[in-house]
């Protein structure tokens, strides 16, 4: 998820993904778009699924890779 922000800033490009996945629940299709400025759009017919963006501190950052900081 995080790879058009990082690979954006790295690059100096604006890249962006689109995540294709399902609700574990109900399994109705969610479908949203991710860009290098982190702005996401939901696409319908998913109502507002719950994500977030993670806001990690590197200075400070104790473990090996930031996955396992979380």
């Amino acid at each position: 998820m995080a790879t058009p922000f990082v690979q954006g800033r790295l690059l100096d490009k604006d890249l962006s993904c689109t995540v294709e996945t399902a609700c574990a629940i109900s399994d109705r299709p969610i479908v949203f778009e991710l860009d290098s400025d982190l702005r996401y759009r939901v696409r319908p017919p998913a109502e507002k699924p719950v994500f977030f963006i993670p806001m990690i501190d590197l200075p400070n950052l104790d473990a090996p890779c930031i996955v396992d900081d979380f």
